[in-house]
C-alpha cells in the first residue's frame, strides 16, 4: 500500500498517461480535536483523523475537480473523471496551471499543539472559570486543535509538502438572556494562548451589557472590536479575487489604481507571516505564496491571481490559486497608534459594537450589505460608554465602510471563527457615519 506522501505523484502520473492535460493532486493527513462546553460545563470531547485527497484534471480546457477518501478507488476515480470530461463543455477562460519546479521553506510549527490531548479540557476549563468569575452566569463555546501535513504534486512539475498545527477557542458568556459577550482566539503557538483572558473578556462584556435599551436608528460613528471588524475585512479581501471580479461578484471591479478606502487603510494577504494560523508555503498550483498588498493607503493596488486570471489580465500569478478561482489566504491591516480608550474618548455620539453575524449582501457588485450586531452593544456619549443597547442592524455599503474609517487602533488581534472563515488580523477600528437601522430579531 502506498504511503500518503506518494499518492499525489501517483495520481499525476496515472492521469497524464490516460490523457489528461493538466493534473493537480493534494493529499492531507492529520488529526483534529474538539472540546465543546455548554451551561458552563464540558459536554463533548472527541478526536478524529482527517485524511483526504483532492484531484483536479483538465482536458481540452474542460475542468473537473473531486475529493476522495478511499485510497483504493484512485484509478477508478481518474477513469471516471476523464469519462465525465468527454461530455463537458470547455471553459474558454482556463489558461493552464503554473509550470516549473519550486523550493519551499521547511515546515516550522509548534509540536505541543499536536500533543495536547487531555490538556485541551484544562484549557477550556480555565476559560470557563474565568468567564464565570468575571460576571457571567452561563458559558458556552468550543475549542479546536488540529495538526497535519499536506502533500502536493502537479503536472507542471511542482512537488512539496507543508506541516502545520493550530488552535481556536470561541467562548460566549451570558449574564442574562439579553446580555452576552463573545471572545475568540486563534493561535499556532501555544505560548500565545491565554484562555483566562478569553473568558475574562467575554464575562466582562456580558456583565456590562445588562439591561439594554432599544437602540436608535440613524447615522453613528461606530467603534468595532477586532471580532466585529474582521467580518468586513474577510469580505473585502475575498472581493479582491480576480475570479470574483471577472464573474461580476466583486465591489472592486474596475477599481485597480482607484481610491477604495481611507488613507489610513493598508490591507494585505500575507501567507509568509508565520504568526498567522493559515500560512501555506505553496498555493494549489504549487506556486510559492507571498505577501500581496491589496490596498495601500486607500488605493486598490492589485487583485489576487492564479495562472489563468493572471494571463487574462496580462500579469503574474500572486500565489493565490484555488484552482477554480483565486483565493485569499488571510487578511491583515496595518495597525495605527491610537488606543481603544482614546477612540472611545473621541466619539461624541456613537456605538461600540463587539460582534456581528449574518453579514449578507444585497448586491455583491455594489457592495450593499446588512449585518446584525450580536452580543454586547454599547452607546457612547461625549466620549464615554453610557449603557447597553439592543435590536439594531448595520445596513451599509462595503466601499463606504472602507472609505469612512476614521481611526485604526494599536491592538491587532487574530480572528478566525465560523463567521470569519479565513484568518484576519485587525485592531479596533472606528468608522464614521455608519447607517444603523432597527433589527427585526
Amino acid at each position: 500500500m502506498m504511503e500518503i506522501s506518494e499518492i499525489p505523484g501517483y495520481v499525476v502520473d496515472q492521469a497524464m498517461k490516460k490523457g489528461a492535460d493538466d493534473v493537480v493532486c493534494t493529499a492531507y493527513d492529520g488529526a483534529r480535536n474538539q472540546v465543546r462546553f455548554a451551561n458552563s460545563e464540558i459536554s463533548i470531547s472527541k478526536s478524529w483523523e482527517s485524511v483526504g485527497i483532492d484531484i483536479f484534471l483538465t482536458q481540452d480546457k474542460k475542468i473537473m475537480y473531486t475529493s476522495v477518501n478511499d485510497f483504493n478507488t484512485l484509478d477508478k476515480t481518474i477513469d471516471d473523471m476523464l469519462a465525465f470530461l468527454k461530455v463537458m463543455e470547455p471553459n474558454q477562460s482556463y489558461e493552464g496551471i503554473a509550470q516549473g519546479e519550486h523550493s519551499y521553506p521547511a515546515s516550522d510549527y509548534d509540536k505541543r499543539l499536536a500533543e495536547l490531548d487531555e490538556g485541551l479540557i484544562e484549557l477550556a476549563s480555565q476559560a470557563i472559570d474565568s468567564a464565570m468569575n468575571s460576571g457571567a452566569n452561563r458559558v458556552a463555546g468550543v475549542l479546536y486543535s488540529s495538526h497535519g501535513t499536506q502533500y502536493l504534486a502537479t503536472s507542471g512539475g511542482a512537488s512539496g509538502h507543508h506541516t502545520g498545527a493550530d488552535l481556536d477557542i470561541s467562548l460566549r458568556a451570558f449574564a442574562s438572556k439579553e446580555a452576552s459577550g463573545h471572545s475568540v482566539r486563534s493561535v499556532n503557538n501555544l505560548d500565545d494562548l491565554d484562555p483566562q483572558k478569553v473568558g475574562e473578556e467575554a464575562g466582562e462584556m456580558a456583565k456590562a451589557a445588562l439591561d439594554p435599551a432599544l437602540g436608535s436608528e440613524g447615522k453613528f460613528d461606530v467603534l468595532f472590536t477586532p471580532l466585529a471588524f474582521a467580518n468586513f475585512l474577510e469580505r473585502a479581501v475575498g472581493s479582491a479575487s480576480a475570479g470574483l471580479v471577472d464573474a461580476g461578484l466583486s465591489f472592486f471591479k474596475d477599481k485597480v489604481g482607484e481610491k477604495v478606502g481611507t488613507e489610513e487603510l493598508t490591507m494585505m494577504d500575507d501567507a509568509t507571516n508565520k504568526d498567522i494560523v493559515v500560512s501555506p508555503h505553496f498555493d494549489s498550483e504549487g506556486v510559492p505564496t507571498q505577501k500581496n498588498t491589496i490596498i495601500e493607503k486607500g488605493i486598490l493596488k492589485s487583485y489576487l491571481h492564479n495562472t489563468s486570471t493572471a494571463k487574462q489580465n496580462e500579469t503574474k500569478t500572486t500565489g493565490n490559486s484555488g484552482l477554480i478561482t483565486p483565493r485569499a489566504w488571510n487578511c491583515t491591516i496595518e495597525p495605527g497608534t491610537i488606543s481603544k480608550d482614546e477612540m472611545i474618548a473621541d466619539i461624541q455620539d456613537g456605538l461600540y459594537i463587539t460582534n456581528l453575524w449574518y453579514t449578507r449582501f444585497q448586491n455583491y457588485q455594489t457592495g450593499d450589505f446588512s449585518t446584525i450586531p450580536r452580543d454586547a452593544i454599547f452607546r457612547i456619549k461625549n466620549g464615554k460608554i453610557e449603557g447597553a443597547v439592543k435590536d439594531v442592524r448595520v445596513s451599509e455599503n462595503m466601499l463606504n465602510i472602507l472609505a469612512s474609517i476614521k481611526h485604526i487602533g494599536n491592538d491587532p488581534q487574530q480572528i478566525r471563527w465560523w463567521e470569519v472563515g479565513i484568518p484576519v488580523i485587525t485592531p479596533h477600528v472606528v468608522v464614521k457615519n455608519v447607517n444603523i437601522t432597527r433589527s427585526t430579531q
